[in-house]
């Protein structure tokens, strides 16, 4: 299914696809790859690696007026995802008011050089271009230079046995701060490549393409051509993209937004929950990148403060003064854990959704408030679950040492129907607090009548956000 009309809003793909007559009027090279169907369409034909290759060519030469070369057996990168990857960027950087002077790191540009490309022409953005295959250096090298862009891109050549991403680049260039830096890493691991792609001898004994033959799955819809590099690496995406969060963390603020492209959607939560670790120190969003017929996502972050992720409208309420104060009653009220982190700002975090469902909450304590004897009403069925989790006794709740689950089938006097008794308890280590579902940052602007109070997802469901800023608006409002 198409998903064009989930494109970026300024992606001039979104309700303009490529008109493929158009461009075979106009580009003859183009020409050959498409012919004519019995309604008198044009037919342009993706499962040709030199028509994918001359697509791309052509894409960029109209569009945005880049003369590129992409070699043979290499990827061939996607016009409208790259561009929808900058536009989400040019987001963040205008909200922030970073749009002048932007200088950014492209981490493995490959042969294309396409996201440098694009980024400056489109936007006027500067780019360090990296890359640790040398064929690929000199190709995107020669792709900067024939399109005059010398004196905006840098292209450099990295050590690729080196487990730093980032770190030998910021090295040398000590005195530089770079705005942000994007990537998209092989998403494959080694025996995925295997498994998904065949050799191709006739190009090279190094390049691999998609075109396997397989009962399970259909022939794919578009080919794809590219070496082993390009397609894998150790751990798949989710390791790569750790080597540049652990470099994110010695780095900090000499890149105020990192950002990568992600392509399975298996590796969002485990790299979501390895950023929840830093606490109050990180923001990040998942933001989707949808094109055509395939999805993916963009991981960003930042460990500046005063640097919001949110592209959307801010998420705020009025009330009376004193609003901070309002709000951090009716928070602790919700059991959430409020900790100060400026005179008007605070960060809040909840262990469970306390906010939604007042009404049959109300009517489950108005329950046990009733005498026995009316409970007993209440408390009769047939089949009874009961389930008890105990929390913190001190000992380490990463091994099995005071963890234990325990379930009891009691017969009754029905027959074939029993009641079960659960009990699970898994003791935490002293002083810990299970992962928070929602953390947020609120802050409060005084104005001489009221207080605007501002919330800020830092980690958590969006639909969270808006259900408890929701829920406050109707007490405070």
């Amino acid at each position: 299914m198409s998903q064009n009309n989930e494109m970026h809003p300024r992606n001039p793909y979104r309700n303009k696809p490529p008109d493929f007559k158009a461009l075979a009027l106009e580009y003859p090279e183009f020409r050959k790859f498409c012919h004519y169907v019995s309604n008198g369409k044009v037919v342009f034909d993706f499962r040709e690696d030199a028509a994918v290759r001359c697509l791309t060519k052509t894409l960029l030469k109209k569009d945005f007026n880049l003369d590129v070369i992409l070699p043979t057996g290499h990827l061939v990168p996607r016009v409208p995802q790259k561009l929808n990857y900058c536009l989400l960027i040019d987001d963040i950087l205008q909200a922030n008011q970073l749009s002048k002077d932007v200088v950014g790191i492209d981490i493995g540009t490959g042969t294309s050089c396409i996201h440098a490309l694009i980024g400056t022409r489109q936007f006027d953005w500067k780019f360090v271009a990296t890359d640790g295959d040398e064929n690929a250096v000199r190709s995107a090298h020669e792709n900067v230079t024939r399109n005059n862009l010398d004196n905006s891109i840098c292209v450099v050549h990295v050590n690729p046995t080196v487990k730093t991403v980032l770190m030998d680049v910021m090295n040398s260039m000590a005195d530089r701060e770079f705005t942000f830096c994007m990537c998209n890493p092989p998403f494959f691991e080694k025996w995925e490549k295997d498994d998904k792609f065949c050799q191709e001898p006739s190009v090279s004994n190094n390049t691999y393409s998609n075109r396997i033959d397989s009962d399970i799955r259909s022939a794919p819809h578009s080919a794809t051509f590219a070496t082993s590099a390009e397609l894998y690496i150790d751990g798949g995406e989710i390791s790569f993209v750790n080597r540049i969060i652990d470099d994110s963390v010695c780095l900090r603020d000499r890149i105020k937004v990192y950002t990568t492209m992600i392509g399975r959607k298996s590796s969002l939560k485990p790299l979501q929950q390895r950023l929840q670790r830093f606490g109050d120190d990180i923001k990040f969003i998942v933001s989707p990148l949808n094109q055509g017929k395939t999805k993916r996502w963009m991981l960003a972050w930042t460990f500046s403060k005063s640097i919001s992720l949110t592209i959307e409208r801010p998420v705020s309420l009025k009330c009376a003064k004193p609003g901070l104060m309002k709000v951090m009653q009716e928070i602790n009220r919700l059991n959430g854990r409020v900790r100060q982190e400026a005179p008007s700002v605070i960060v809040a975090e909840f262990k469970s959704v306390t906010w939604t469902n007042q009404r049959a909450r109300r009517k489950a304590t108005a329950i046990l408030l009733e005498s026995s004897a009316k409970r007993a009403k209440f408390n009769c069925s047939n089949v009874a679950c009961e389930a008890m989790f105990g929390t913190g006794d001190g000992r380490d709740s990463f091994t099995n040492a005071g963890n234990f689950v325990s379930s009891e089938i009691i017969a009754t006097d029905v027959p074939n129907l029993w009641d079960s008794s659960t009990q699970a308890y898994f003791p935490l280590p002293y002083g810990e607090v299970p992962r928070p579902i929602a953390r947020i940052r609120i802050h409060v602007d005084s104005e001489d009548l009221s207080d605007t109070v501002y919330f800020d997802l830092i980690s958590g469901s969006k639909q969270h956000l808006h259900q408890l800023v929701q829920y406050l608006k109707n007490l405070l409002c």
